[in-house]
C-alpha cells in the first residue's frame, strides 16, 4: 500500500508482548547498519532522516529518530523486528510514506551489529501485520513463524516475477491475514491488480515511487506521467513535488521553494 500512513498498526504491536518479563541482567547493545539509499532517491531528495522502531529489552515498543549510526538494545526472548522508515521533513515527506528498511533479530544480527536491508523491511512489515488481533491465540503469531522459509519463498521462481523484482507490489497485510486464518504457502503471494493512469503533472521530469526496488521514471517535457496504480493509495515523487493517486484519481502537491 504505497504511501499509506496506516502502513503499520503501531497501536496493536505491544499486544504481542503482554506479559513479557524484564531481563534483570545485562543486555548487550547493537549498532544499526542502515542500508544505502537508492541512487534515484538520493538524487531527487538527498540524504534522509530515519525513524527506527523495535521492541526494547523490556518488551516495550521503542522509537528513535536518527541520521547516523545508532546503538539500540533489543528484546532477545524471540524474533524481534526492527523497522526503519526514511523521511525528508524539509520536503514534507514524513515517516511511513516511503517503504521501510528492516531486519529481524537474531537472523540479521552479527556480533555487535544489526544489519538492516530493504528486503528486511518486507519481513518487518509482515511480522507486525501477523501481530494484529486476528492472530491472538494463534500458532501463526510472528515469533512462531518460519522466517528463513519465508525469505526463501520470496526468491522462489514459482512466485510472480513482479514480486520477486519488487516485493512491495504485493498486499502484505491481506496476505498476513490469510496466513493467520489458514497457513502459509507461496500461492498466497500474489501481486496487487494495477491499471495505467495518465497524469498531466505540471512539473517534474524524473520520478521515484515509494518502493526502493522501483526504477525511476523519466517524463519528457509536456508529456503526461504514465503510472501503474492499484486500488490503494500510491505516491510518486519528483524534485518539484509529488503525486498522490489511486485508480482514476490523483492530486498534485508541489514542494515549497527553497529560495
Amino acid at each position: 500500500m504505497q504511501g499509506d500512513p496506516g502502513l503499520v498498526c503501531w497501536g496493536l504491536v505491544p499486544l504481542l508482548l503482554l506479559g513479557a518479563c524484564g531481563h534483570g541482567f545485562f543486555t548487550p547493545s547493537y549498532q544499526l547498519e542502515l542500508p544505502p539509499v537508492p541512487p534515484a532517491w538520493a538524487e531527487i531528495l538527498g540524504a534522509p532522516h530515519w525513524r527506527v522502531a523495535w521492541f526494547g529489552p523490556e518488551g516495550t515498543w521503542e522509537t528513535l529518530d536518527t541520521s547516523e549510526v545508532s546503538t539500540i538494545q533489543v528484546f532477545e526472548e524471540w524474533t524481534n523486528p526492527i523497522i526503519a522508515f526514511p523521511y525528508w521533513p524539509e520536503r514534507g515527506i514524513l515517516p511511513e510514506l516511503m517503504r521501510p528498511a528492516g531486519a529481524l533479530f537474531p537472523f540479521d544480527a552479527d556480533d555487535k551489529w544489526i544489519r538492516l536491508s530493504w528486503r528486511g523491511g518486507v519481513d518487518a512489515v509482515v511480522y507486525l501485520a501477523l501481530a494484529a488481533p486476528e492472530g491472538q491465540g494463534n500458532k501463526r503469531l510472528p515469533h512462531y513463524f518460519n522466517w528463513p522459509r519465508f525469505r526463501e519463498l520470496l526468491e522462489d521462481p514459482g512466485i510472480p516475477e513482479a514480486i520477486r523484482h519488487d516485493p512491495w507490489t504485493a498486499d502484505w497485510h491481506s496476505i498476513a491475514l490469510k496466513i493467520v486464518q489458514s497457513g502459509f504457502d507461496r500461492r498466497r503471494i500474489i501481486p496487487l491488480e494495477q491499471e495505467e493512469l495518465s497524469v498531466p503533472v505540471p512539473q517534474g521530469d524524473r520520478w521515484i515511487g515509494t518502493s526502493p526496488f522501483m526504477e525511476a521514471l523519466n517524463r519528457e517535457a509536456g508529456d503526461s506521467l504514465h503510472l501503474q496504480v492499484s486500488s490503494q493509495v500510491d505516491t510518486y515523487i519528483s524534485s518539484a513535488g509529488m503525486v498522490r493517486c489511486t485508480q482514476g484519481i490523483w492530486i498534485w502537491i508541489a514542494f515549497k521553494s527553497e529560495e
